[in-house]
């Protein structure tokens, strides 16, 4: 029994000798388990060594790539400000244009003295402002802005509102001319009275047969008021014959006036005049049975029948 003892602490344990120059032995008794935990310790150091190469380079590669790809980002997000930049400029722009072309319209609208209808608008593009400028782009994971889809729907509506800022000029010119035309033209009954003489062939009032009567008679009291037919410049104001005390204007646009038989002119000869002003006071001079307005109008130079010109002819 004793010697299974002993050869039993035998199998758990190993010898070193050891000699030295003098030939003395000595001998080291090594337990069998610490060599075993001094390689399993070694097997465990070279796994975790490798195991940190290994996430090292992971990582590594990792990080490169994420530098890399926010990288991209910024590219791509610098890249979108400019952009995003740019649209702005294009919005303050179109907002501009927009502003002229609302003035244009409100500016031809007072000139035909037409006023905004709530229920019959002009239409108008409405821009969305924000507080970091006139227009602003929300963009989501889920959103996709096309930028540059967005950039030249912009180029085309700058187009469109540069030509209709265009036609809208031409209008008003239009509207202005057509307003001096309708101010020029001698459309206005010049006074109030019975009508005793038109326009064409008629007795001759002062003797036998007949003449062409180149106007039309007014006829009413002494000092009823004679006003321009239409806006034009007094060629002529004086005495003239038959005429009498007369006024003469030029509205332009091929027409002139003539108003005879005044008692009292209240005009020059150069003054500009408006339709509607009252020029002269009716009288009876020149060739005249009595107290008329004689009124002519001349369509270059020829005579032309009243009543086919005057509104609310009677």
């Amino acid at each position: 029994m004793k010697y299974n003892h002993i050869q039993s602490k035998k199998d758990n344990c190993f010898s070193l000798l050891i000699v030295s120059h003098s030939n003395d032995i000595k001998q080291l008794k090594v337990p069998t388990w610490i060599p075993k935990l001094l390689i399993l310790f070694i097997l465990c150091t070279i796994l975790s060594i490798s195991y940190l190469i290994y996430s090292y380079n992971y990582i590594k590669t990792d990080y490169t790539a994420k530098v890399k790809e926010l990288n991209s980002l910024k590219e791509i997000n610098k890249k979108q400000k400019n952009e995003i930049k740019d649209l702005k400029m294009k919005t303050e722009e179109i907002e501009k244009k927009l502003a002229s072309i609302s003035e244009l319209e409100k500016t031809i609208k007072d000139m035909v003295g037409l006023k905004d209808s709530k229920n019959n608008e002009t239409t108008r593009v409405t821009i969305n402002a924000s507080r970091g400028g006139s227009l602003a782009f929300r963009a989501t994971s889920k959103d996709n802005i096309d930028t540059a889809q967005i950039s030249s729907d912009f180029d085309n509506l700058s187009e469109l509102l540069d030509q209709s800022k265009e036609d809208l000029a031409k209008l008003k010119n239009d509207v202005k001319e057509r307003l001096r035309y309708l101010e020029a033209k001698p459309d206005l009954m010049p006074t109030w009275g019975r009508i005793t003489s038109g326009f064409g062939y008629r007795k001759n009032p002062f003797g036998r047969g007949r003449e062409f009567h180149y106007g039309i008679d007014i006829s009413n009291k002494y000092g009823t008021s004679i006003k321009a037919a239409g806006t034009g410049v007094v060629t002529y104001a004086g005495y003239n014959g038959g005429y009498g005390k007369v006024i003469m204007i030029n509205h332009g646009y091929g027409y002139q006036t003539v108003y005879g038989h005044n008692n009292k002119l209240l005009v020059r000869t150069g003054e500009r005049v408006k339709k509607g002003q009252v020029i002269a006071k009716m009288g009876n001079t020149g060739k005249s049975t009595g107290p008329h307005l004689h009124f002519e109008i001349r369509y270059y130079g020829k005579p032309i029948n009243p009543k086919n010109i005057l509104n609310n002819f009677k």
